[in-house]
């Protein structure tokens, strides 16, 4: 009996032993056939994601068909709660999207400013301009736009544009909606922009999509697998649930679940480290027109998508029938045969060429078959550059027009135009670019800039004024643009293989000023249906933050990554010694020159101590958490490396990040790389994600005297002690034994 019990009680001390080693085959099992269940069932969305999360973007409800058939329908809710047109259910008026900006700074005054037109001055060209010179012809409203950068009220004035918040080293992005009236879509994105970075901007990794991750699902394709669900949430759906916004492609861009959890935290980052000039509506002479009196009249009681109408395009600017400055034109209404320019043909590059057939005979005047929906504008006669001796000849007037090129011959390049930037709306644009000079080198500091349209779901690039051509940095336009294709589903293309096109926005923002700049063409009509509103907006949302991120070196970047160089360049797993610093290598590409001011280049530190809320909650509660940086240094000896992906040797650079020997805890790094050239804070790992080092005591606990004292100590305590207790417990036997021996005496007393 003695035998067999020994042997339960060994089998009952080796059962934990026992569980632990089978439980992984247990567990791994389970999961095997969970998972298998799980996709023959094929969820729905409700099953998929918590649509009870605070911050879930879904709304579902079951709908029964004529066969009894139980579908769940679901829709856009946008956490910031509101109306129907804050939730993009409706479009929004220019009063309604005016009204939203201002209440959006009001709220954020950290991160927004609220502007109308221009304080003005004296512009770049020495042209003399006040706060009327940026109105509409018609109704008069200048064009809304935001100022967006972290501290917005410090930085330095601009007192010509009136806004603060400008900062050499922060590179500027311009962002422009509706240079055509009846693009509806083209002022919903960038609005649906402005709501996202007022309402993420500061916030902790956050699960979007109430699917228990966060930040596992940023725009376009995060880790180059050719898809855009990284996290495969919409893939698990039941096919009828995949293509959500009928495009008929399943779990693409737009679908419920694809691109719906991006990093809060990145996020941040780029509105901390940018100037992001916001324009939803540029256009809003026209768009109220179109909105209020050209499509009702057209098409009287019906709504504007249900209407075979194509919509008011241009401005309204008054171009008379006589075309003579002193004859008045008596009629006041807008001519709508006649009346207006497009926008996105009057800008001065290239400007009447070769559309210039669309300009009327004589200057401002309007003739039938001469003026229509390209009307490019007045020509200018004056003499731009003062070459005229007496009166003006045709010889001196308009010889250099905006190409780039000395077209006269004088040593000076593009100083007396033909035309263009003759409309309040393109002067705004002319004087935002040229005006906005925080380094003082005399040149813009928009490098990237970014204007939509509708529709056509294209991505359109420099040049649009010649065929059979390419620009200088066309391979690195083509790039960019393939990655904005990639997040949208959209065709990249050279903007004139849609046609050819004179003095647009791109053509003069890239040709004059060396802005890479892209034409998105959204959606799939001018006055595209409510009920697509979200889904559209949605689609291109991450184009803009792809433009705002690149906007530090559009070039380099392009090249580094054509080149796979950010992507072959790695951290080396750290080592972490018995005691000191604490090495982070990285082992960077020969063609990277890497800028090794601490504040451009450096890792990122810190020391968590996980309480127990952290351990079962995770990265979303040491957001708080202060980090700290240190910078690189090339490693002199020893520094060659291997790069990722075969792809050859680099070099390495270290940063020892001071962690104490006494200190414990998890170490929390992350690196952020610059180069020479101007390209900003690449991260590594990327997606405003971090490694992980658990750091043990590492402390010596003294010298060999110390530790001969310490073991005496413990001699004399312990053992001293011990010999002390037993010395006891022998006395207490032996006056135990006395007790019981002894004989008892009745007190007789």
């Amino acid at each position: 009996m003695l035998i067999e019990s020994r042997k339960t009680s060994l089998a009952i001390l080796l059962l934990p032993f026992l569980l632990s080693v089978f439980s992984p085959m247990v567990s791994a099992s389970y999961t095997a056939d969970a998972n298998e269940e799980e996709s023959e069932n094929e969820k729905s969305p409700s099953e998929t994601w918590d649509l009870n999360n605070e911050v879930s973007y879904l709304e579902c409800e079951d709908e029964v068909d004529s066969d009894g058939v139980v579908t769940e329908v679901c829709e856009y809710v946008f956490p910031w709660g509101g109306n129907e047109i804050l939730q993009f259910k409706e479009y929004h008026t220019y009063e309604t999207m005016k009204t939203r900006m201002m209440v959006l700074a009001q709220e954020n005054p950290d991160i927004f400013q609220f502007h109308e037109g221009f304080n003005g001055g004296m512009n770049a060209r020495g042209q003399e301009t006040s706060t009327d010179s940026y109105e509409g012809w018609y109704y008069g409203h200048s064009s809304p736009w935001l100022k967006i950068t972290g501290d917005v009220e410090d930085g330095e004035y601009n007192e010509f544009n009136g806004d603060t918040g400008n900062y050499p080293d922060r590179p500027d992005v311009m962002i422009v909606g509706n240079h055509h009236a009846r693009e509806w879509m083209s002022y919903q994105t960038p609005i649906l922009v402005m709501e996202t970075i007022a309402f993420y901007y500061g916030k902790e990794p956050t699960d979007n999509d109430g699917d228990g991750l966060t930040d596992e699902d940023p725009w376009g394709d995060a880790d180059g697998d050719g898809q855009v669900d990284d996290d495969g949430d919409c893939l698990a759906l039941a096919p009828k649930y995949q293509d959500s916004n009928g495009d008929g492609k399943p779990c693409n861009p737009g679908d419920f679940g694809v691109d719906e959890d991006f990093s809060e935290v990145e996020l941040t980052n780029m509105i901390n480290n940018r100037e992001i000039y916001l324009i939803p509506m540029l256009n809003t002479d026209g768009n109220i027109y179109d909105r209020e009196v050209y499509m009702p009249g057209q098409c009287p009681g019906e709504e504007a998508w249900d209407c075979s109408a194509a919509g008011w395009r241009k401005n309204l600017r008054d171009n008379t029938v006589t075309g003579v400055t002193p004859i008045p034109d008596l009629d006041e209404s807008v001519d709508e045969g006649c009346d207006g320019v497009d926008l996105n043909r009057n800008y001065q590059f290239e400007w009447g060429a070769p559309l210039g057939a669309t300009g009327p005979l004589i200057p401002g005047a309007c003739y039938a078959g001469q003026n229509n929906d390209v009307y490019n504008g007045p020509v200018d006669n004056t003499d731009n550059d003062g070459d005229c001796v007496g009166a003006p000849t045709p010889e001196c007037v308009n010889e250099d027009h905006v190409d780039g090129k000395d077209d006269d011959g004088d040593g000076l390049v593009d100083e007396d135009w033909w035309g263009g930037n003759s409309e309040p709306e393109t002067k705004f644009i002319q004087d935002m670019t040229e005006m906005n000079d925080d380094n003082g080198d005399g040149a813009s500091e928009f490098k990237a800039t970014l204007t939509y349209h509708s529709y056509s779901e294209l991505v359109l690039y420099p040049w649009g004024h010649c065929t059979n051509c390419q620009s200088p940095d066309h391979d690195q336009l083509v790039y960019h643009g393939d990655q904005m294709a990639t997040m949208t589903d959209y065709v990249n293309m050279q903007s004139s293989d849609l046609y050819p096109t004179s003095g647009d926005f791109c053509d003069w923002h890239y040709g004059v000023h060396g802005s890479y700049c892209y034409t998105m063409e959204i959606g799939t009509a001018f006055h595209q249906r409510p009920e697509d509103v979200d889904h559209i907006a949605v689609r291109n949302n991450g184009v803009a933050f792809y433009m705002i991120k690149i906007a530090d070196n559009p070039r380099e970047r392009a090249d580094l990554e054509m080149a796979n160089i950010v992507r072959n360049q790695i951290i080396i797993e750290p080592v972490i010694p018995d005691s000191g610093d604490i090495p982070v290598e990285m082992c960077l590409d020969d063609a990277f020159a890497i800028d090794l001011d601490v504040m451009k280049s450096h890792v990122m530190y810190r020391m968590v101590k996980p309480s127990r809320q952290q351990s079962d909650y995770g990265p979303k509660e040491w957001f708080t958490e202060p980090w700290s940086m240190t910078g690189f240094s090339v490693v002199k000896e020893g520094g060659e490396c291997q790069l990722l992906n075969d792809s050859g040797t680099g070099y390495k650079v270290v940063a020892n990040v001071p962690i104490g020997d006494d200190q414990t805890g998890n170490l929390h790094v992350k690196s952020m790389i610059s180069t020479l050239g101007g390209t900003q804070k690449i991260e590594y790992p990327s997606n405003s994600q971090y490694y992980e080092l658990k750091i043990d005591y590492r402390a010596p606990f003294g010298n060999v005297f110390g530790s001969m004292m310490l073991f005496m100590t413990v001699v004399v305590f312990v053992w001293g002690g011990l010999g002390v207790c037993l010395r006891m417990m022998m006395v207490d036997d032996e006056i135990k034994e006395g007790i019981l021996d002894a004989e008892f005496v009745e007190d007789s007393s």
